[in-house]
Formats: C-alpha cells, sequence, structure tokens
C-alpha cells in the first residue's frame, strides 16, 4: 500500500485531472476514468522513479489498473458496443485491456532484470492508452450517449470497480 505521501500525490493528480476533464466537456463516468488515469499516472511515475517501492507501490498499482479495466469491460464498453461510432473504439479498447492484462501477468511471473523493462513497457502502454481515450474516445462516445447516460453508467462503473478490486 503507498504511504500517505504516494496517496496524496496521487489524489491531488487525480482531480486536476477529473477538474480538466470536465473542463474539457467530460462528465459522468467520463469525468471519472479520467481522473482514476490522473491517480494511476502518478503511481507508475513514482514506482519508474522510484524502483525500491515496488514492494508498496506495485500491489496497489496492478489493483488499481485491472480493477480499472474490468470495470469498464464490464459497464462501459458494453453500452458502447452498441453504437455504431463508438463500436470500433470499443474493440479497439478491448485490445488494449487485453494487452495490459497480459503485462501484468507477465510482469507477475518476471524476475528482477525482466521486470524493469516489462514495467517500462506497461506504464508507456497505460499512458498510451489513457491519453487515446480520453482524446479520442470519451469525446465520442459521450457524443454517442449524451450527459445522462454518462451520469448514470458512472455510479455503475464505480460498483464493478471496487468488485472487480476485491476480487484481483
Amino acid at each position: 500500500m503507498p504511504n500517505r505521501m504516494d496517496s496524496m500525490i496521487s489524489k491531488g493528480a487525480g482531480k486536476v485531472k477529473g477538474v480538466k476533464a470536465r473542463l474539457d466537456g467530460l462528465v459522468g463516468v467520463f469525468k471519472t476514468l479520467a481522473e482514476q488515469h490522473g491517480e494511476v499516472k502518478v503511481l507508475l511515475k513514482r514506482l519508474q522513479d522510484k524502483p525500491e517501492k515496488k514492494p508498496e507501490l506495485w500491489p496497489e498499482i496492478r489493483r488499481e489498473l485491472l480493477s480499472h479495466e474490468r470495470g469498464e469491460l464490464r459497464v462501459v464498453y458494453p453500452v458502447l458496443r452498441q453504437y455504431v461510432q463508438t463500436r470500433a473504439l470499443a474493440e479497439h479498447h478491448d485490445q488494449e485491456a487485453t494487452e495490459m492484462e497480459n503485462l501484468i501477468e507477465k510482469l507477475d511471473l518476471a524476475q528482477a532484470l525482466d521486470w524493469r523493462a516489462l514495467y517500462d513497457q506497461l506504464v508507456d502502454t497505460v499512458i498510451h492508452h489513457a491519453e487515446e481515450e480520453e482524446k479520442e474516445i470519451f469525446p465520442k462516445a459521450l457524443d454517442a450517449i449524451g450527459d445522462q447516460t454518462a451520469k448514470d453508467l458512472d455510479e455503475r462503473f464505480l460498483a464493478a470497480k471496487q468488485h472487480a478490486a476485491s476480487a484481483v
């Protein structure tokens, strides 16, 4: 579990990301997802800069990434698959989510020498994925489903993420 300072920095970055998302017009689940991207990005970078923090940060990063993606896959992306204009984006997301989960599995099994290179690959993958969602997928998804559906999905996503976190 991250120490108090790491948690505060992560939560603060998430709040800033949430405000930026709102200013960019994102609401509901898309604002929440952007906020969570900000939180985990800070933790990812923190571990990249301070590998000695692996015992305290990796379990939290792993749990956050897996529960976030599984919540999205369970709640958000099935809705996006229902719309012609977002169906291909949902399929693309699924491919990236599978890639991320595979990297996490490899990291769980990796020895110290391989771990760093795999972790750097995971960081790049997650950051690319989050930026793509925020800049391309979320705005198109919001246009397709509307503000009210995005707001309605928020609570369902958070419940699915919490359930997934307890199973990770």
